[in-house]
């Protein structure tokens, strides 16, 4: 499968719509976040791609709450000709934005010139605010000094007034029949912002060489993918040492670089035994192409991250919508 083109969209919502949605799938978590590009879902843990996104559409910002159970990675953009800047509110153990490390009480800034890689080892909860370039006004350079760089939300005063917000739009309708009241809310929340901005300098996450390099594997094998990957080919590759790779994933990913590689190959024969027909393919065919050699233990995993064996999976996919349908992997025989 080639990679999906990356595409934004623009903020092209009404003011006042308001969305709470739980989901439990991918094809629902994009639908419940309306303008947001969410692409090439993995799966890491077990009901990762499950949660709860409330969406609140200001004059030109929209406000995002979300709620993920965790265990998840994909590729996510702002809107078109937008800027995000997020908070997280809750973070259970490890999570990455592009190369931020990120921690509870981090604000973060990213646009719509890229898609940035998210990944989290278990639930986070973040607010967002996107906003387009044109809403910046006066603000604009500073606030476009600060892409990809983090700021602390000192005595949780961001995230405390996106709250607000959302309480008084959601619990008072006279509140929604005045298009200016959006936009003083607007203004309470860049006026927060820069008052953040004033106080603190934006940073970049200090890295080791290790974590460097497990950000490039990382973008690699999101990208690249086949069945002869593993841990010791990328020590040679990188120049570095199996330990070294072992510290750096858990420290950036909670995971080791064996299990992350796994659960990654799970979710690409995931995806292959959602899209044959039974009698097509066999299971132990799809997983022994993936480097999967001990269907005893495959077949352990696979049900543990899924909840259902891999013969269910094939013999139920017609029924099933394929949930991963856009790996945004490269894959080896594809290219030979």
């Amino acid at each position: 499968m080639r990679n999906k083109i990356y595409n934004p969209l623009p903020l092209n919502i009404s003011a006042g719509f308001i969305s709470d949605k739980q989901y439990n799938s991918y094809e629902v978590m994009s639908e419940s976040i309306a303008n947001w590009e969410q692409l090439c879902p993995y799966q890491l843990r077990p009901n990762g791609l499950s949660g709860r996104h409330k969406v609140l559409q200001l004059h030109r910002m929209q406000v995002v709450y979300a709620q993920r159970h965790g265990g998840t990675m994909h590729n996510v953009g702002s809107a078109k000709d937008s800027m995000t800047i997020a908070v997280v509110e809750t973070c259970a153990d490890k999570a990455c934005v592009g190369n931020l490390k990120l921690k509870r009480g981090d604000i973060l800034f990213f646009d719509d010139s890229h898609p940035y890689n998210f990944i989290t080892n278990d639930s986070i909860q973040f607010t967002a605010v996107t906003l387009h370039k044109s809403r910046l006004g006066l603000q604009q350079s500073k606030l476009l000094q600060t892409l990809n760089h983090c700021i602390k939300d000192l005595d949780a005063q961001f995230a405390t007034i996106l709250h607000r917000i959302w309480d008084r739009f959601t619990k008072s309708s006279h509140e929604k029949k005045n298009i200016q009241n959006y936009k003083d809310a607007e203004e309470e929340i860049l006026s927060v912002l820069m008052k953040l901005l004033l106080e603190q300098t934006p940073t970049k996450s200090k890295l080791t060489a290790g974590e460097k390099i497990s950000l490039e594997i990382r973008d690699q094998v999101f990208h690249h993918m086949d069945g002869n990957i593993s841990i010791s080919s990328l020590s040679k590759q990188y120049k570095v040492s199996e330990q070294t790779l072992q510290n750096s994933f858990k420290s950036l990913f909670g995971f080791t670089p064996k299990k992350f590689l796994r659960q990654l190959k799970l979710n690409i024969v995931h995806q292959e035994l959602q899209k044959n027909e039974p009698g097509q393919n066999t299971v132990s065919k799809i997983a022994l192409k993936w480097g999967f050699k001990h269907m005893g233990r495959f077949s352990a995993y696979y049900t543990e991250l899924f909840g259902e064996n891999p013969s269910q999976t094939l013999k139920n996919n017609q029924s099933k919508k394929n949930n991963l349908e856009e790996s945004c992997v490269l894959r080896k025989e594809e290219i030979i």
